[in-house]
């Protein structure tokens, strides 16, 4: 059943671009808002990846606006005539009356129209991108929407004032996104439009974590590469973070050499076509359990459960959710009975860094 969502391929023209070129930016030490923590890791992790990808980069970390802008002139110079352009940023972001806005260290909060006057709008960048080269691809780990200055959580990368973009439900993020591409680009956000996305516990954020696992995945064309990022991070975050992706590429463009798509990476792209219903359903068994996504997916699709009445496919995945807390638990006891060597056994059963809790009985 997982096989066939590779049967895409060879369906349309492909194309394994030869020069290819990338600007990495990041933010993080905001001289007037809040600082972060992980940008520049991000970036300097996006710069390794993209090299090892035959990527010629430049990085630039932590630039006023003035700054950023003549990075942005020098890529126009230095990159023009490549076959694929790439601008990934990492900071903090803002999103007003349908514009998009990164913003550098030096933006000013002081009132919306000062800190549109203050930040980069990506437009702007867009049209850099058009020059440059005739297919563009732009990851942004910077589309939140938590206040930077009062309330929120603070963990976030967002920013807004006054203009808080509406709140959108998965059944109407395909009208929502990006300012409008100029030429043939790929647009992926870190959390989709009216939507708040992590920073992470760890060196990097969840959506930076996923690009460098799948974006150079062997044998996946780009626009399925996005798709392993944007599913990897809902399955991750328990279906609280699902990346937006719009793509206006006219053929299938790869970025690696060819290879074997593992059973996790199938499961991750059969995902991607279910509906909202479907998912909203998967979720909310999940949560009364306290387990992770994927095996309830893993269930539904290889079953086929989509097709079956909701009574039904809802009885088979609360067995499934049974059965893999049994799974837990009879793991857990067994690491219980033989710890591995030199390391103590597990107090509880069914602990897993990925895999959440369950306990026996539940």
């Amino acid at each position: 059943m997982l096989r066939r969502v590779l049967r895409f391929a060879g369906l349309a023209t492909a194309a394994l671009v030869e020069r290819r070129a990338a600007l990495v930016l990041a933010a993080e030490d905001y001289t007037k808002v809040r600082a972060l923590e992980n940008p520049v890791n991000d970036a300097r992790a996006m710069e390794a990846m993209l090299e090892t990808l035959g990527f010629e980069v430049w990085l630039e970390t932590d630039r006023d606006l003035k700054r950023t802008r003549r990075a942005l002139e020098d890529f126009r110079q230095d990159a023009e005539g490549a076959d694929v352009a790439l601008v990934f940023f990492a900071g903090m972001a803002w999103r007003c009356r349908g514009a998009n806005y990164l913003l550098p260290t030096d933006a000013d909060a002081a009132s919306s129209q000062w800190l549109a006057e203050t930040s980069l709008s990506l437009a702007e960048a867009g049209a850099v991108l058009a020059e440059v080269a005739p297919m563009s691809i732009v990851p942004l780990d910077a589309r939140r929407n938590d206040p930077f200055t009062v309330g929120g959580d603070g963990s976030g990368r967002g920013a807004q004032w006054r203009c808080r973009a509406t709140r959108r439900t998965r059944r109407n993020r395909s009208r929502a996104g990006a300012d409008r591409p100029v030429g043939w680009r790929a647009v992926c956000l870190s959390a989709a439009p009216g939507e708040t996305a992590s920073d992470g516990d760890g060196k990097n954020s969840p959506f930076t974590a996923a690009l460098l696992r799948h974006f150079a995945t062997k044998g996946v064309e780009l626009k399925s590469a996005l798709t392993l990022v944007q599913q990897d991070v809902y399955d991750r975050s328990r279906g609280k973070q699902l990346p937006y992706i719009e793509s206006g590429l006219p053929q299938m463009v790869f970025i690696s050499e060819q290879g074997e798509l593992p059973e996790r990476d199938q499961l991750l792209m059969a995902m991607a076509d279910l509906t909202p219903e479907l998912r909203d359903e998967v979720e909310a068994i999940a949560a009364q359990h306290d387990m992770p996504l994927a095996p309830l997916y893993a269930a539904l699709i290889s079953g086929d459960l989509a097709r079956k009445p909701a009574d039904e496919r809802h009885k088979l995945l609360l067995e499934a959710a049974s059965s893999y807390g049994q799974f837990l638990c009879r793991a857990g006891e067994i690491c219980q009975r033989r710890p591995a060597r030199g390391r103590p056994a597990r107090a509880k059963a069914g602990g897993t860094a990925d895999a959440g809790i369950l306990r026996c009985g539940a």
